[in-house]
């Protein structure tokens, strides 16, 4: 498919490119390489991830890892309690690399 997109831009919503482990927990060897290499090729320009706990459910959300555009830097905001009960999220990092998830608990 990308290759009949020729010289267009090719747009992936919520891409899962890892790599999975196989249902019996034996990978399949075979273009394995070439799917990670086809994986690595794309840049994002825009993202917006949720931080959680790793292991947990998806609450609670610890902060959040932002880019706006391709030639923006990626910001990562770290969720604030505030007493009245709300809450906010302050950017505390801005990069020109995706930050990991640690970097902001």
């Amino acid at each position: 498919m990308v290759e009949a997109a020729g010289d267009r831009p090719v747009i992936l919503i919520n891409p899962d490119l890892t790599d999975k482990v196989s249902s019996q927990g034996q990978q399949s060897v075979r273009g394995r390489q070439e799917r990670l290499d086809f994986a690595d090729s794309f840049v994002p320009i825009y993202e917006f991830s949720n931080i959680y706990v790793s292991g947990t459910s998806y609450f609670p959300i610890l902060g959040s890892i932002f880019k706006k555009s391709i030639s923006a830097p990626w910001v990562a905001h770290q969720r604030r309690d505030l007493t009245n009960g709300d809450e906010r999220y302050i950017p505390i990092l801005c990069t020109e690399e995706r930050p990991d998830g640690e970097l902001i608990m």
